[in-house]
């Protein structure tokens, strides 16, 4: 399937339709075929933000070939502009030996997800290397008293721990790249409580704790939950270990499901004024190999000791944000982690 536009010419023969030769890599038809067409309604919105996926087809490091493609992004012109895409298509791109997946693009069309490409007005690229990340994902947040602490480096000012996570949330969000169908993403959000973000089933329509990673927005729409959810907990004890028992075991469950790896990335201040100590919880729950908790320090006066302690016993490791760019580490530590598994 393609999304173009029809023009009628004086010199096209009545029930021929001559293509784009880039439209026609996309059929992969390249003589005479039968072709049908059904029109859309509405007017398409032109992209101004667009994430590829990079696949190479010569068997050469994905990650290597979006670096080197960031590097000269003006040569891939030729390649997209003017083109119609739709969330989910794959572009070939013979000449170059690479695959480009559409990840995701903004403003596009939120009935079928298709945007138009006119290079001029394409303001941002993302490139990804599509085969990083094929683990599930776990997502652990804190919304309690102490993520209201300013004390994150952001450019000339400080912003707080929870402007902090949201902003690494928004990062994971362009990073993260899994075309696997099968696998899975869950979120828990904690103070002295723990909430799970609950989505809805798409065949039966009932709620549920885990679903299938089948686009970065989701992370999108956990992000802006948790946004949500600070109001009610602005001064609410933290109960991290509480927070791991849960997630540790929602995580066992997605590896269970699919046999994939599952990361686990706790968001915290490291503070426990709830519960059992965290790092006992993760001593205890945290055993399957398969599984790796990746913890976020929040803040320059977090609680950096026992955040490296629950990563040491989850398995993962630690990342101390105390600066806002330090955030761009958390993906490629997933990466490493992955890496080492193959």
């Amino acid at each position: 399937m393609v999304y173009a536009d029809v023009k009628s010419s004086v010199n096209v023969p009545n029930g021929t339709i001559i293509l784009d030769s880039r439209v026609s890599a996309i059929l992969e038809v390249d003589e005479e075929h039968d072709i049908s067409l059904e029109p859309i309604s509405g007017e398409i919105p032109t992209c101004s933000e667009i994430r590829l996926g990079v696949v190479s087809t010569k068997g050469l490091d994905n990650q290597k070939v979006a670096q080197a493609m960031s590097k000269r992004i003006d040569d891939f012109q030729e390649f997209l502009d003017g083109l119609i895409l739709y969330e989910g298509q794959e572009l070939p791109i013979a000449e170059l030996g690479i695959n480009l997946h559409i990840l995701s693009m903004s403003p596009d069309d939120s009935s079928i997800d298709v945007a138009r490409i006119s290079w001029k007005q394409l303001l941002k690229i993302h490139l990804a290397s599509i085969d990083s990340h094929p683990c599930n994902l776990c997502i652990i947040v804190e919304i309690a008293a102490a993520t209201q602490i300013v004390d994150v480096d952001s450019g000339d000012q400080r912003i707080s721990r929870h402007q902090a996570i949201l902003s690494s949330l928004s990062k994971i969000e362009e990073q993260f790249v899994s075309l696997k169908q099968d696998v899975l993403f869950s979120g828990i959000a904690f103070s002295d409580e723990v909430f799970p973000f609950n989505t809805f089933d798409s065949q039966t329509g009932e709620e549920t704790e885990v679903t299938s990673f089948y686009s970065s927005s989701l992370i999108g729409a956990f992000r802006e939950w948790i946004d949500k959810m600070i109001t009610d907990n602005l001064t609410m004890p933290s109960n991290p270990g509480e927070a791991l028992k849960r997630g540790l075991a929602t995580a066992q469950s997605l590896t269970d499901s699919n046999n994939l790896n599952t990361a686990v990335l706790f968001f915290s201040s490291g503070i426990y004024s709830a519960g059992q100590n965290p790092v006992k919880i993760t001593r205890t729950k945290g055993r399957d190999e398969a599984i790796a908790v990746f913890t976020m320090s929040i803040g320059a006066d977090s609680m950096v000791d026992i955040m490296e302690a629950i990563a040491k016993e989850g398995n993962g490791a630690s990342i101390h944000i105390d600066n806002i760019e330090k955030s761009d580490a958390i993906v490629d530590t997933i990466d490493s982690w992955l890496l080492s598994k193959r």
